[in-house]
């Protein structure tokens, strides 16, 4: 018998991923699917992964910038985020491929994607979430030691870089200004647009996709002073028409290599479009797939020219705004509210007239002129730093110190090879350092969309998959043996029972090999019984797994661990004492040949796992049950966690899964995933808010045992003292517990 965490026979080489936004979260995808043993530890600071600063909006009239059918996280599959919209209907969204949707939603997105793939990943497959900062990376004759900023150090055989954008420094005035920082916010910051007078005026710092994100959320608050908008050239994006691509206006082969030559070529196929009835967007967006190849055709010194004369040009062509947006600030603009410049900060000095503002003085572009601006709030908008020569953050700055990074000659990223390994200070490509995205601009250019994005995860995953060099199909006799343990057991091979508690209508689960078995969620009253089906059926009891700590019974486990020497395993998080083991999200408990996957449902309780078996059993304890789910509000109970474990996790398994619940009280004993969320009233139909508002008011009384169960079951079910209580008074009110009904 094995009873094991991710336990295998080859211990799978390590893969860290320093960054857990879009590109982050699709390499961690691409490396659970492929089937291969490895193990991932993605860092992130942030609470959540897959979303970065792009999608960790919380305001949904920042939508995307690209129609929903161009959006899909894989690239050889084009309708997947379509495709997932129309599946889970997230907060009621119904769409077609044109349409803009809120940009969280595709945060949603990213990290459904990436829960599934590790649900469904290889047995011998780990991964981990490390939220902390990685602030050093140190080389070692395997690869790598990453350090963090707690002072831990982790090994890795391979690392990617995947570090997204950092916001760019502040112009060279703004930095002087004396009282900085009452004055002046990070458009990226949360508190960007907070604690800000309706009526007072703005400005914001760059005329681009950030500052279109600022005026919205200003728009959003009803805000009513003037807004003022200042760059370089005063150029604001351009918004998306519908529009065909036309093919590439250049051939690779014979392309001009200068920049005169190629918006020549560009401007006279614009032409043509216009006399087929087309605008500039289908040339543009018929350049697309060629962008990349034609930057590295140029000359450095016309990509310097580039980069001089026309990329702002370039940039609020090629990256357009949503018509919903386009149309605000287009409002906004003719009432007078939004006023933008092309010019320059000259100088900034707190105003003498108030204590609450500043005078800005801006240079207008190609002009003598000077103009003068008195604002509360100065917002930079300038988007993200690109010059890794000035960059100021830790890691980066480490690297360049050790030499383990070239900064380009463009100051724009930095060096790598064609496949994203980098390149240090003499040259020489790394064999373990990798990136993704922004770092890579100087090569590529275009490399911060999602269309290049996804195409570089997925590449970059195979090329890390193929450096490993541990297919399975190559594995020696010994771990061939070991796939072979890994295939599904036959309904034969394993047993399964349900078992019911009447006086707390509460479900408690066996799950068995052969020889030894797991308790799931047992009932102190309920020990002799579940003692004498493990005798009846000649097993040992291993462990007791708990879902979450019960406010309605008292669990067996302590007692059952008294009897039968068994483990006891809790959640991660709950605030448990004298459990043999916690057991993270993701991690897989291995017994025999049954694979039960915990996975973290937080929101009836603070702390809260549904365990899937073998990928066909869902036993998901009070987060799910059938028509109905636990409540919300005790333990750090949170209506909004709960709402998206279920949607975002368990409604995201496939629809034949079979659902066995924490609780019933009408002879109920299973369902599926399919009928859940088609037939629960409490997620049916319902938006994220309207189950908020529904949670909010159900006025439930605690439920009558709650006084010792808790305190006991947070000591694995040991009580400490007997009861004075009458036990008839114990029974509890079931359906006012789970308030299960509408």
């Amino acid at each position: 018998m094995n009873f094991s965490i991710s336990k295998t026979v080859c211990p799978p080489q390590t893969v860290a991923i320093i960054g857990g936004g879009f590109s982050g979260a699709m390499i961690a995808t691409h490396l659970l699917s492929a089937g291969i043993p490895v193990s991932i530890k993605l860092i992130e600071k942030r609470p959540e992964v897959g979303r970065g600063i792009a999608y960790s909006t919380s305001v949904d009239a920042h939508l995307l910038n690209v129609p929903v059918g161009k959006m899909s996280a894989f690239p050889d599959q084009p309708e997947h985020f379509l495709h997932w919209l129309r599946k889970t209907q997230p907060r009621g969204i119904v769409v077609d491929a044109d349409a803009f949707v809120p940009r969280q939603v595709y945060g949603d997105y990213i990290q459904a994607t990436l829960r599934e793939a590790i649900i469904h990943a290889a047995p011998y497959t780990r991964f981990e979430r490390i939220t902390e900062e990685a602030v050093g990376i140190e080389p070692t004759a395997n690869g790598a030691l990453i350090h963090l900023s707690t002072g831990e150090s982790l090994q890795a055989n391979k690392v990617v870089l995947a570090t997204g954008n950092v916001a760019a420094s502040l112009p060279a005035p703004l930095k002087h200004l004396s009282n900085r920082e009452r004055y002046v916010r990070e458009a990226w910051s949360w508190d960007a647009v907070t604690q800000l007078n309706p009526d007072a005026a703005v400005l914001l710092v760059g005329t681009g996709l950030t500052m279109a994100d600022m005026v919205i959320s200003l728009h959003q608050q009803g805000h009513r002073g003037p807004i003022y908008a200042v760059s370089r050239h005063g150029l604001l994006p351009q918004r998306h028409l519908p529009s065909v691509s036309r093919s590439a206006c250049v051939d690779l082969d014979n392309t001009p290599i200068t920049m005169r030559g190629l918006l020549q070529r560009v401007r006279q196929e614009i032409q043509a479009a216009a006399r087929d009835g087309q605008d500039w967007r289908s040339v543009i967006d018929g350049l697309r797939p060629i962008t990349q190849s034609l930057w590295q055709k140029l000359p450095l010194t016309e990509q310097q020219r580039f980069l001089r004369h026309v990329k702002s040009y370039w940039e609020v062509h090629r990256h357009r705004i949503a018509p919903k947006v386009a149309n605000v600030l287009d409002q906004l603009i003719q009432s007078g509210q939004l006023i933008h410049y092309a010019g320059r900060i000259q100088s900034c000095q707190a105003s003498e007239d108030t204590n609450h503002s500043v005078d800005i003085t801006l240079r207008l572009r190609g002009t003598n002129r000077n103009i003068t601006l008195t604002v509360e709030r100065i917002i930079n908008c300038t988007g993200a730093a690109c010059d890794y020569r000035r960059l100021q953050h830790p890691l980066i700055a480490s690297l360049q110190e050790q030499r383990l990074i070239r900064p380009s000659a463009l100051a724009i990223g930095i060096e790598t090879d064609a496949v994203g390994a980098v390149i240090d200070a003499d040259g020489n490509a790394s064999n373990y350092l990798y990136t993704i995205g922004t770092t890579r601009k100087a090569s590529l250019w275009e490399t911060t969309a999602v269309p290049e994005l996804r195409l570089q995860a997925q590449n970059l995953a195979e090329q890390i998959l193929q450096a490993l060099a541990q297919p399975v199909t190559s594995f020696d006799a010994a771990t061939s043996q070991f796939n072979q343990s890994l295939r599904l057991p036959q309904p034969a091979e394993w047993t399964f029972r349900q078992l019911f508690d009447r006086e707390s209508c509460t479900y408690t689960y066996l799950i068995a090999d052969s020889h030894s078995a797991i308790l799931v969620d047992p009932v102190l009253e309920q020990m002799e019984r579940d003692l004498q089906v493990l005798r009846e059926l000649g097993l040992s009891l291993y462990a007791c797994l708990e879902t979450h700590i019960h406010a309605d019974h008292i669990t067996g486990a302590h007692q059952l661990r008294t009897l039968t020497g068994c483990q006891v395993i809790v959640p991660n998080d709950a605030t448990v004492k004298g459990a043999d083991r916690l057991i993270q999200d993701g991690e897989i408990l291995q017994l025999g040949a049954i694979k039960i996957l915990a996975i973290a449902t937080p929101g009836h309780t603070d702390s809260h796992m549904a365990y899937l078996i073998n990928g066909t059993h869902l036993l998901t304890g009070d987060a799910l049950f059938i028509r109905g789910c636990g409540r919300t509000d005790f333990q750090g109970g949170d209506a909004a966690l709960l709402f998206d474990a279920v949607t975002q996790k368990l409604f995201t398994l496939p629809d034949s899964t079979l659902v066995y619940p924490g609780h019933d009280y009408q002879g109920r004993t299973c369902s599926t995933i399919g009928e859940e969320k088609r037939w629960n009233p409490r997620f049916a139909g319902r938006n994220r808010l309207q189950f908020i508002q529904l949670m909010s008011n159900l006025n439930l009384p605690l439920p009558k045992k709650m006084k010792i169960a808790v305190p006991a079951n947070e000591r694995c079910g040991e009580v400490l003292q007997p009861s004075p209580i009458d036990t008839d008074s114990l029974t509890p009110d079931i359906s006012a517990f789970f308030g299960m009904y509408i």
